[in-house]
């Protein structure tokens, strides 16, 4: 059976070459790549569904974890890849369903190990993603999080020497699974990821905030409190003096929401 590959970037100068190179690469295993889709939208509209090759910051549409969460709902699965996103947008986006994630500096060979491994296994575990997996289980661990064994196996991904085994391929669903329920714990609610927006990227004072949402001033503030104790149970290094409107300022920052 011919698995479909769609390529989803609007950054044509790239991506369209990239289609170029992974077509005879993939076809080999089993794989067919469609033509470019420069939106989430025009992914879905390709049928079957199969593996979306996905930027994790498009310019139009669905973006980061709401196009991974699109693509998923279409039964897609997603891998993502990226030259400068974020590292807290790139983790929302795996909590989001995705099955990896490249950075676009890598060969293209490492892309059709990474595309056969999430057809294989259902997901790619790169050392980029790795690192960033390690980095935010010590941020922000779970009251049950990872056994000692699968942290054994995500800091070898870490090193770049992930082993192959069954045992590993187990562990590696497990480090996904957890990643997920870890990002969930502490994130913010799309309400609040509205008033970061409004305060980080178009810089309006609570007041305004208020009446963007059409809520009084106090219920404004007690979003921006949640945003700032969320902010520092994901950054204890950040000073317990912070302003509300910092934390929103540095959470739209992180999350690329601007």
């Amino acid at each position: 059976m011919v698995v479909p590959v769609v390529v989803v970037d609007d950054h044509r100068l790239v991506a369209g070459p990239l289609v170029t190179v992974l077509t005879p690469l993939l076809a080999p295993h089993g794989f067919a790549v469609r033509p470019l889709a420069t939106t989430v939208a025009a992914a879905v509209a390709v049928a079957p569904a199969g593996i979306a090759v996905c930027d994790v910051i498009l310019g139009a549409g669905a973006s980061g974890a709401q196009a991974v969460r699109i693509l998923v709902e279409h039964g897609w699965r997603v891998l993502l890849m990226s030259g400068y996103a974020p590292e807290e947008q790139v983790l929302d986006a795996i909590a989001a369903g995705a099955a990896g994630y490249v950075e676009k500096s890598e060969d293209p060979a490492v892309l059709v190990a990474a595309v056969r491994a999430v057809g294989a296994d259902g997901w790619y575990l790169s050392p980029a993603l790795a690192a960033m997996l390690y980095a935010d289980l010590r941020r922000r661990p779970l009251l049950a999080d990872l056994a000692d064994r699968d942290r054994r196996v995500l800091r070898a991904f870490v090193q770049g020497g992930g082993p192959g085994t069954a045992e590993a391929r187990a562990a590696v669903r497990r480090i996904f699974a957890a990643a997920g329920e870890r990002r969930r714990q502490h994130q913010l609610t799309p309400r609040e990821l509205e008033v970061v927006r409004l305060v980080g990227c178009e810089h309006l004072s609570t007041a305004e905030v208020a009446r963007r949402l059409y809520v009084s001033i106090d219920t404004a503030n007690t979003h921006l409190r949640s945003i700032r104790r969320k902010y520092h149970l994901v950054h204890p290094e950040a000073p317990s003096t912070l302003p509300q409107r910092t934390a929103a300022q540095l959470w739209a920052r992180e999350l690329n929401l601007c």
